[in-house]
């Protein structure tokens, strides 16, 4: 799905592509497609590329990535918002990845999110996941409520109301796709509301320490450039955006919190980049 950050990662690498002297248009050409969050369209869109022997391919997010690195063994390939390529089965390691892929991770830093939801909610016990992370569970008790589809979202998160302290949402295009309704049923029923992705603190999760999509895309476009001045993707390593010291923020919105019958405490507002 072309939700907002995936826009903002395309429009990031193309301004940051600009940056470094190769202009849209210009000097490079891109071709850009989306296959709407269907694997089948985003295999036979990879198949196409690879017809077409570019210079490079940059893939965004994990199926978009798995598609292109199945479709093409010797084509460079640039991943982005892939959040465990090595689990996805993209590269076999970060350092000196091989092969003809390279790219960046966008994992979260779960622990620091987790952090400022016990901070703003202190009461915690018990928080309800819209989707499966790989959380530390040690520290409270975890419900997770799976949404199969965008149909299915607001009732997923329905389901947690009552039975949980919080909701968590971890980076999940299908809830963020439909994100305006898991809003809606957290302020109806002042259930606190958090993410791992800063897009949907601006669209009424309470809070979050997430990146700027936009600077990822600006980081995939230092890798693109080095692919087309003639290093290997596989001598290149990859990286998680969450290991640049200066990419990660706090955002928050006190607005939609105050509907959710929370108040954002002053220590977590003035650490905050943004205050919705």
């Amino acid at each position: 799905n072309d939700t907002p950050q995936l826009l903002e990662v395309k429009d990031g690498l193309i301004k940051g592509l600009a940056e470094r002297g190769y202009v849209e248009n210009k000097n490079i050409k891109i071709d850009f497609k989306s296959a709407q969050g269907n694997f089948g369209t985003a295999q036979q869109i990879a198949r196409q590329f690879v017809g077409e022997n570019p210079a490079v391919i940059v893939s965004i997010t994990t199926p978009a990535s798995q598609a292109v690195v199945a479709a093409s063994k010797d084509i460079p390939i640039v991943f982005t918002t892939v959040t465990d390529p090595l689990r996805a089965k993209i590269i076999t390691s970060f350092k000196h990845p091989g092969g003809n892929v390279t790219g960046v991770s966008d994992l979260v830093p779960t622990e620091r999110q987790i952090d400022v939801v016990k901070e703003i909610v202190p009461k915690l016990q018990t928080l309800g996941l819209l989707y499966d992370p790989s959380l530390d569970n040690s520290r409270f008790k975890t419900i997770e409520s799976t949404a199969m589809g965008l149909n299915n979202v607001a009732a997923a998160a329905q389901n947690l109301v009552g039975k949980v302290d919080a909701i968590f949402v971890p980076n999940d295009t299908t809830v963020y796709a439909a994100f305006e309704a898991v809003v809606k049923v957290a302020q109806d029923t002042k259930t606190p509301l958090f993410t791992a992705e800063r897009r949907s603190v601006e669209r009424g999760a309470i809070a979050t320490v997430g990146f700027d999509f936009g600077d990822m895309g600006k980081l995939t476009a230092g890798y693109v450039v080095r692919v087309l001045k003639g290093e290997k993707p596989g001598d290149i390593d990859a990286m998680y955006m969450k290991d640049d010291p200066s990419s990660l923020s706090l955002y928050v919105n006190s607005a939609s919190a105050a509907k959710m019958g929370v108040t954002v405490p002053q220590s977590v507002l003035s650490r905050a980049a943004h205050v919705f």
